[in-house]
């Protein structure tokens, strides 16, 4: 399995609602008051990026700044809700017969062939959702299984679409044939600051690859799941549930 910068890869989410965070009753109005120097129970929510690189999550809550700029006001929350994955932008679970992988970023641009050529689109891929999502579509070697369909998710119009990498010859992690043995996608914020040839590459043999494009307020967010059929069901279960969790805060 392949990572993002290298080859070793390796539901519901919890807001505060009023006064009580979850798990809490609500306040007993005959029982002790809390005064102002008492500690907030509020639970930690925890920037995923400021972890150590593919450290274990602890079940709980993370979030994300998707375009890696603290300037901009946008962040996602979801929740991990057991043990056994990682860090990671979003979150992945490692496994023998397949990892599950969970990616939530702003995509800037394309390679220009996933397999033959890993320099990047020039010129770029346009800014909006259906630039992106028609560009994905068109990637090569990679097949669309779901072609590009409107859809809302998390309260956000956009694109939703699904592509399966074809059956290339692999050995060991390496696709035969292709640059440096590596299939490449798609370009990440992260990838722009790191310089060109870190596009994404986190795929095993034939993984499935689902993208929700979605217009926050101006800005194209991508949150990327990917697996394969050989992954255990429980895991795709648990990236599900993840998924689901999902809270975009603008």
């Amino acid at each position: 399995m392949r990572t993002h910068h290298g080859r070793a890869l390796a539901l519901a989410v919890l807001l505060v609602l009023g006064a009580c965070g979850p798990g809490q009753e609500a306040a007993d109005p005959t029982g002790p008051t809390t005064t102002a120097s008492e500690p907030s129970a509020t639970p930690t929510i925890q920037d995923v990026m400021e972890l150590e690189k593919f450290a274990p999550l602890e079940p709980g809550t993370y979030f994300i700044d998707p375009d890696s700029d603290p300037s901009t006001p946008l962040r996602v929350v979801y929740e991990v809700p057991v043990e056994g994955w990682s860090q990671w932008f979003g979150a992945f679970k490692f496994a023998e017969d397949g990892h599950v992988m969970i990616n939530i970023t702003t995509v800037v641009n394309l390679v220009r062939h996933g397999c033959r050529d890993h320099s990047w689109a020039d010129p770029p891929v346009g800014p909006s959702v259906d630039d992106l999502a028609v560009a994905l579509a068109d990637l090569a070697p990679f097949r669309v299984t779901s072609t590009p369909t409107d859809v809302t998710m998390y309260g956000y119009r956009g694109k939703y679409l699904e592509l399966t990498v074809p059956d290339l010859p692999v050995e060991g992690d390496d696709f035969i044939g292709c640059v440096d043995g590596n299939l490449l996608s798609w370009v990440a914020p992260i990838d722009v600051a790191e310089g060109e040839g870190g596009a994404f590459h986190g795929y095993n043999a034939e993984p499935v690859e689902e993208f929700w494009i979605l217009d926050v307020d101006g800005t194209r967010l991508v949150i990327e799941a990917n697996w394969s059929p050989a992954s255990p069901r429980k895991d795709v279960a648990e990236m599900r549930a993840i998924l689901d969790s999902i809270q975009i805060e603008p």
